[in-house]
């Protein structure tokens, strides 16, 4: 998990690097005349994707690898556990109720390990960097654009509340 936040953070602060690298090319390289500078720029801007979208493969590959073993290391805790339960209690719970536990819940696990806790970390990371070029490169700019932020987390926190009660829904028609 570490590496997979190393690669985020890293993978982040890559990706803020291009509008810098823009700038240079439209006030420097181009006015100037300068050709083997625009060349190195672009050949930057290509580069710096390769190599984000490269990064980005090995951290789905480590996060789907941590999520896999969390998951295996629950089925097998879980299956343990209800080996050692009385029959009492099955004869009490519905049959279905016991396998939708074993597989949604463990699969909403995975979901959470593999997808959501990277996207979360990788967003946030993504945000303050951005933020951060946003003000090194036009500081008005900046501030304009932060200035409307209170509109879209309204936004989504509304959009939030749907979907949370949509899955709470969902769950408990699956159980």
């Amino acid at each position: 998990l570490s590496v997979v936040c190393a690669l985020i953070v890293f993978s982040s602060a890559l990706g803020v690097v291009p509008p810098f690298l823009v700038r240079a090319v439209f006030d420097t390289a181009i006015p100037d005349g300068r050709n083997g500078l625009l060349t190195v720029l672009v050949a930057g801007m290509i580069g710096i994707s390769l190599v984000t979208g490269a990064l980005g493969v090995i951290q789905s590959y480590l996060s789907t690898q941590v999520g896999q073993s969390v998951m295996h290391d629950m089925r097998t805790t879980v299956y343990r556990h209800l080996q050692r339960l009385s029959l009492a209690f099955f004869t009490k719970t519905r049959t279905g109720e016991v396998q939708s536990r074993i597989a949604n819940d463990i699969g909403g696990v995975d979901n959470v390990l593999t997808s959501t806790a990277t996207s979360v970390v990788s967003t946030v990371t993504t945000v303050i960097a951005t933020v951060v070029a946003m003000f090194l490169l036009s500081w008005q700019l900046a501030i304009f654009a932060l200035a409307l932020m209170p509109l879209f987390v309204w936004m989504t926190r509304r959009v939030g509340a749907q979907r949370r009660k949509v899955a709470a829904a969902r769950q408990e028609s699956m159980a």
